[in-house]
């Protein structure tokens, strides 16, 4: 079973998209619009990968993948003051 988060609200160039899964998660930093290549964001994928292996789980993603969109600034200022 898919195990689902609060969501994570993204920028895109799309418009807003929020993000309740480790799928999802997966999803918007491959689809080749992430606007960031940086360090967080490569650890983010590398956070993914490991989930998918057993090494890290879904809440570490989680983490990761907000760090990767701080890096990125692409989270709305509403979430910021959450």
């Amino acid at each position: 079973m898919t195990q689902q988060f609060g969501g994570v609200p993204i920028k895109g160039i799309r418009g807003v998209r929020v993000v309740h899964t480790v799928l999802e998660m997966c999803d918007i930093l491959t689809d080749g619009d992430w606007p960031s290549g940086g360090p967080k964001f490569l650890a983010a994928l590398a956070a993914l990968v490991e989930e998918r292996v057993g090494r890290c789980s879904p809440k570490q993603v989680r983490i990761a993948f907000i760090s990767a969109a701080l890096e990125a600034d692409v989270l709305p200022e509403a979430f910021m003051k959450n």
